[in-house]
């Protein structure tokens, strides 16, 4: 075999060096190097790599956001992500790239074994089956990796589909739904079984929430049935206790971010916004301005002025747009972290000051960690 390089990362120290020694061992002609978080592994990610070992949880960039950073410089990177599922089932692999999963604890030769399907000549992709724990970091994961395909969830008798377009949350349905509260009940599901077939696409759209919105409210949910002593399904619901924390962080975060924002000259109101969707993340204030059919209006505009750009060959970001009416200031800041959202502000033109608005809402952007 030829010599590959494998980029290990995880928190873990101990994990980090254990497992080095024994791919060393195991592929003498490889060459391992390993991180203890994000930051390190980007650095470790700058050159040529073969494969990217990552843990999910880790403090500061998780694991699922690397392999989103990781992919948007290597496209076809395999991957294998070493997260908490009780069984781990990688079989056939399809077009793209590989993407497996291992439980931890896990038994070298499992590791190995997917070493190998992930450096053996691409016919990859992925399908495979696994116990559902986290659902939402499969979802987070096919969403930052801009999969396109349909993840199928087997519980006892029933069966759900979600389907992918380029990241996209698009179409969701179970024998009893369609759509949002589709995915919301798959969320629900426990001890089942999910595949994924990569490429498969959907005629429409049922799904009209963002992803981000999508798993806030499922975590909601999950919070009422816990809450409500409701055990229907299993013995537990999804393992919502990280993620539903995730979530309401998130949720904190964005109305924390939007509320300091109130303090601005002129603030008539304001939202986080998908671009992919037109869905609100969050708003604060907005008076007589409804903010939600803004939302949906001002999508249409950065989907246009992306599109002239791209007409144009222009090779640029948009700082921010800014639509001046009589009695208004309209501003639209694409976030950098996530250009897919954007901040829409409302100003009052006589009292507002545009440049310490623009000042203030770069300082709210590096608070929020979306």
């Amino acid at each position: 075999m030829t010599a590959r390089r494998i980029v290990l990362v995880d928190d873990e120290e101990a994990l980090t060096r254990s497992l080095s020694s024994r791919l060393a061992r195991a592929y003498p002609r490889h060459r391992i190097e390993s991180a203890n978080d994000g930051a390190a592994a980007l650095t470790l990610l700058e050159g040529a790599v073969d494969l990217l070992i990552t843990d999910v949880h880790m403090p500061g960039l998780s694991g699922i956001d690397l392999v989103f950073a990781a992919r948007s410089v290597h496209p076809e990177l395999p991957v294998i992500v070493m997260t908490a599922f009780k069984s781990v089932d990688i079989t056939s692999l399809r077009s793209g790239p590989f993407t497996g999963f291992l439980e931890k604890p896990f038994k070298l030769d499992l590791l190995l074994q997917q070493i190998d399907e992930a450096l053996s000549p691409p016919s990859s992709g992925f399908s495979g089956a696994v116990l559902v724990q986290t659902l939402p970091d499969i979802v987070q994961l096919y969403v930052h990796s801009s999969a396109t395909g349909q993840l199928t969830v087997r519980h006892k008798t029933l069966e759900g589909h979600v389907f992918f377009s380029q990241g996209v949350v698009l179409h969701a349905q179970t024998p009893h739904a369609v759509g949002d509260e589709a995915f919301y009940e798959i969320m629900t599901w426990s001890a089942g079984e999910f595949s994924m077939r990569t490429g498969a696409t959907t005629s429409g759209r049922s799904v009209r929430s963002a992803w981000q919105a999508l798993l806030l409210e499922s975590a909601r949910r999950a919070d009422e049935r816990l809450n409500a002593g409701n055990t229907h399904f299993d013995s537990a619901t999804p393992n919502f206790n990280n993620a539903s924390a995730a979530a309401r962080d998130l949720s904190m975060n964005i109305k924390e971010s939007l509320h300091k924002l109130n303090q601005v000259d002129g603030f008539v109101g304001a939202a986080i916004v998908d671009s992919e969707s037109g869905m609100l993340l969050g708003h604060e204030g907005g008076g007589n301005l409804n903010l939600e059919i803004a939302a949906a209006g001002n999508t249409e505009v950065v989907r246009a002025k992306r599109k002239t750009m791209s007409n144009l060959a222009l090779k640029d970001g948009i700082e921010d747009i800014l639509i001046t009416l009589g009695k208004q200031y309209h501003l639209i800041r694409p976030l950098r972290s996530r250009p897919t959202l954007f901040f829409y502000v409302a100003l009052d033109r006589q009292r507002a000051n545009l440049a310490m608005a623009r000042i203030a809402l770069a300082d709210v952007e590096k608070e929020l960690h979306v």
